[in-house]
């Protein structure tokens, strides 16, 4: 594209995203009720998952893993696997055809290598993949390989693995200690924290350990190989595509993009965990050397147990020194955290602190350290260990000076140290409305739960069936961080003047499919029935993921570009002669006007002046190629009802605000309430209410959105209360690795939930909207915390809060 042309582009989409709040009214977005494009596969069973592809001639591939948390392989003989009937090929670590290293687009130095002769913890895939004709057959394989291990010492706590003479988690890795911090925003040092002790009327000091919770999910772990002579064939289970294509073009000595064909089926969840860990292209990179050896198409899984081997970002012992004045105003916050095993070190826990409170002075030191234990990723979200820390120190400073926690929480609201004046100011600036989002959020939840009526002092209200009362509250900022960009295309479709819209991603389950057609239909003037996206189609453009609850930022964007330019070209095509022939151009549809004078609504085009003149898109765009003869409508000089092909496609890229690149205060908040009741002779927590209260800027779907609310809202409470990935700490071995022992909330585990949904118009993607897909899941964990407190009078900060720490804390145990 031409240097002119491609300013020329730049300006055009300088000039969308400036407009904020373009449309004066909404036929669709915001609007209840658009059925689900998924919604009959999926409810009838019918929508096809990666692990229901099935190809001619496919082998079913795993893994060997090993049975210890730590050990090298000294000698590994598969010669009685290789002779099993059923068996077509193994590959094997020590395979001199295998690279030493290759691409897999993760970031665990142990995971790195495909096929590690040496594991770091029990369970880690290492040393063979069998490729067979039948899962079960390959399960038996594995069994027949023997191995001469050299076991080597472990450790599983954080804590003890910065201690002098710790065990090396991974020397291969970090040959002189645990401790891992590059890359990592490890320190925070804001203002001057033993200043804003000294103002302080109250010191506040307290410790909490989180322990590690999964990213487990309803579909295994999966993903299928095929080739097609010198073309690659992939079928993904991860929610990023476009980042797989670009590894596999990496193999192999390279593969040119344009050679490799990507399906991305309907997703049996994923949480982020999975398409950020080396596993997960590991599994792929064995099957395309098994496929092209045995040439047949091969299918890799793991099984249940495997699945549990990585989990939350959040794992580890936080220590919190607070001072505070007596109105609740927080003066200075000082913590130490060591967090283990995390993937992607760049995660502060105390960033939330920054970027949505007046705190002057805020000191945090991040230790991360490598134990021996799985992978701990983005799960759900990556700000799990933020939300974690600010709850606790809001709740603890607001019961230590016996005050109501939500007057705490609008006293210190604000940005990087500023009030809300200056947060205010920083609205104005960047054409926002100007309103009070928290205020707004906490009033809504209060009401809904009756927070004024039934907020008690702690441990002193027991209810007729003999059970504790206990309310909690907590709140936090929206956000959409994360860098990205987006590739978003429409095209009208020849016969009926459908829309399809182009553009592959993963399905995470919230309905985003639909969102997009809401706003491509608003955009275009279109019937939402006559726009349609199926995103499993590789078309060469790629959305951004569903990493940082960006989607809607981001792709929101994008899809809007397109719209608005493919609208453009339809009115401009209605004015304009149609085609060439020998007897000159045809007539435009409408002529002698102005594409501005134009409009479309319900898919049809109208002239404003007089909307009796109109015509359809179906008849405007005409027959597809190839239509037959037309010689009577040339010889009569009629219009023939054939248009120009009709697309346009719209890109928008976002700067993150993990670095100080691109500064974006944060506008929209939330405010969540739960209400629970503690048995205090057996410790069971029964959380009878949950309020959700959240400030989307705008809401595009609505269901999708209390979706959200609904699902983070059990999910966060399994994370609270029941969920914890139990390691032996004698043999390193994990203990309940599959969903029986592994306790996940259901709907029988919550009483009801209110979803709220608040509208200021802050956030910063189109219509002002702002990401929720994070949220709940994230603050709900730590919301027990303070509810159980409020219940008891006793703070448990060691979570999930399960019966038997209940009742340590009352001193039944």
């Amino acid at each position: 594209m031409a240097n002119d042309e491609m300013e020329k582009m730049e300006k055009m989409f300088d000039n969308l995203r400036a407009d904020r709040y373009p449309l004066k009214e909404y036929n669709h977005i915001g609007k209840r009720g658009p059925r689900r494009i998924d919604g009959i596969q999926k409810a009838g069973g019918d929508a096809e998952y990666t692990m229901d592809v099935q190809l001619p001639g496919m082998l079913s591939m795993r893994f060997f893993t090993s049975p210890y948390p730590h050990a090298k392989i000294k000698n590994m003989d598969t010669s009685k696997a290789e002779v099993l009937d059923g068996v077509r090929a193994i590959l094997r670590y020590d395979d001199p055809e295998l690279p030493e290293a290759v691409d897999l687009g993760g970031h665990v130095p142990s995971l790195e290598m495909v096929l590690p002769g040496v594991a770091h913890f029990q369970g880690e895939e290492v040393g063979a993949a069998v490729a067979a004709d039948t899962e079960a057959i390959v399960e038996q394989a594995l069994t027949l390989i023997d191995v001469e291990w050299e076991e080597r010492p472990f450790v599983l706590d954080p804590e003890e693995a910065l201690k002098p003479g710790a065990p090396l988690a991974n020397p291969e890795a970090l040959p002189t200690g645990n401790h891992y911090n590059e890359g990592l925003l490890d320190v925070i040092d804001m203002g001057d924290v033993e200043k804003g002790f000294a103002e302080a009327d109250k010191i506040v000091e307290f410790k909490s350990i989180r322990r590690l919770h999964t990213w487990i999910g309803p579909e295994r772990p999966c993903g299928v190989f095929r080739w097609n002579g010198d073309c690659p064939e992939v079928w993904v289970k991860q929610q990023r595509p476009h980042i797989a294509k670009r590894v596999i073009s990496s193999w192999f000595g390279g593969i040119p993009m344009n050679k490799i064909q990507m399906h991305c089926p309907y997703q049996g969840a994923s949480f982020g965990g999975w398409s950020q860990v080396a596993w997960n292209m590991a599994g792929h990179y064995c099957a395309a050397v098994l496929a092209k050896r045995t040439g047949r198409p091969v299918k890799w899984t793991f099984n249940r147990r495997e699945d549990f081997f990585g989990g939350e970002m959040d794992e580890g012992v936080y220590y919190f020194k607070v001072g505070a004045k007596k109105d609740g105003t927080i003066t200075a916050v000082k913590g130490r955290a060591v967090l283990a095993n995390q993937q992607w070190p760049v995660f502060h826990f105390l960033k939330h602190l920054v970027e949505n409170t007046k705190i002057p002075n805020i000191y945090g030191k991040l230790e991360v350290v490598f134990i021996n234990k799985g992978p701990n990723v983005p799960t759900r979200c990556e700000q799990n260990a933020n939300i974690h820390s600010q709850t606790l120190i809001f709740d603890h400073v607001a019961n230590e000076l016996g005050l109501d926690p939500t007057e705490v929480a609008l006293k210190n609201d604000g940005s990087d140290g500023h009030d809300m004046n200056w947060l205010n100011e920083r609205k104005k600036e960047r054409g926002f409305q100007v309103r009070d989002s928290l205020r707004e959020c906490v009033e809504k939840g209060k009401a809904a739960i009756d927070w004024d009526t039934k907020w008690h002092a702690p441990g002193t209200k027991r209810l007729p069936n003999g059970r504790m009362h206990g309310l909690g509250f907590t709140w936090a900022h929206e956000w959409d961080d994360s860098a990205g960009s987006s590739e978003m295309a429409i095209r009208i479709e020849r016969n009926d003047g459908t829309a399809s819209i182009l553009s592959m991603g993963s399905d995470n389950g919230v309905d985003a499919e639909n969102s997009y057609c809401q706003i491509a239909a608003d955009e275009l003037g279109m019937r939402l029935e006559d726009v349609f996206y199926n995103p499993q189609i590789d078309s060469g453009f790629f959305r951004m993921t569903p990493d940082s609850s960006t989607n809607m930022s981001i792709n929101g964007f994008a899809i809007r570009h397109a719209a608005r330019i493919l609208k453009q070209k339809i009115l401009e095509a209605a004015t304009q002669p149609i085609g060439k022939t020998q007897r000159g151009s045809f007539p435009p549809a409408f002529p002698d006007v102005s594409p501005e004078d134009l409009d479309i609504k319900d898919s049809v085009i109208y002239l404003k002046a007089d909307p009796s003149k109109k015509m359809t898109l179906a008849e405007f765009v005409g027959p597809s190629g190839g239509a037959g003869p037309l010689i009577s409508a040339e010889i009569m000089g009629e219009r023939i009802p054939f248009s120009a092909p009709l697309f346009a496609f719209g890109y928008h890229v976002q700067t993150g605000t993990y670095s100080p690149v691109q500064p974006r205060p944060r506008f929209c908040r939330q405010a969540h309430f739960m209400e629970v009741e503690v048995d205090t002779e057996t410790g069971e927590v029964v959380v009878t209410k949950v309020v959700n209260v959240n400030d989307v800027g705008r809401v595009i779907n609505r269901g999708s959105c209390e979706g959200q609310q609904y699902g983070g809202s059990y999910m966060g409470v399994g994370r609270g209360k029941s969920e914890e990935v139990v390691y032996d700490p004698v043999t390193g071995v994990m203990l309940n690795g599959n969903l029986l022992d592994y306790k996940i909330a259901t709907m029988l585990d919550v009483g009801p939930i209110d979803t709220i949904l608040v509208e200021t118009g802050m956030g910063y993607g189109p219509y002002g909207v702002v990401g929720i897909g994070e949220d709940i899941a994230t603050v709900v964990p730590a919301l027990l915390g303070p509810a159980i407190y409020n219940a008891i009078g006793v703070w448990i900060d060691n979570f999930p809060i399960t019966p038997d720490k209940v009742l340590t804390a009352l001193k039944k145990a």
